[in-house]
């Protein structure tokens, strides 16, 4: 994935959600809270979608890399610091390949 690509999905996904948050009524606070627990669920399906190959079994390489990247700083629950703990991944696991 190139950098333009990376900074073009950074600003579309914190753009979307600016544009949520200035164009959109407050939700209730019930649906407030079921909202602030789907994103993990949702990310953990791609998340596994990604890692594993045609084959099904697990992928390997700076993908994986990436992947625990982003998991280990996933407690901080900032989508910025996930795409930067992932972006640390992957070129670890890219440099020592």
């Amino acid at each position: 994935m190139s950098p333009v690509v990376l900074v073009a999905i950074a600003l579309i996904t914190y753009g979307s959600r600016a544009a949520a948050v200035v164009l959109l009524p407050r939700p209730s606070p019930r649906f407030e809270t079921i909202l602030g627990r789907i994103p993990a669920p949702i990310f953990a399906s791609l998340a596994t979608a990604t890692l594993l190959s045609d084959g099904g079994s697990l992928i390997g390489g700076p993908t994986l890399g990436a992947a625990v990247g982003a998991l280990v700083v996933s407690p901080a629950r900032s989508l910025l610091v996930c795409l930067i703990g992932g972006a640390v991944g992957y070129a670890l696991s890219a440099l020592f390949r």
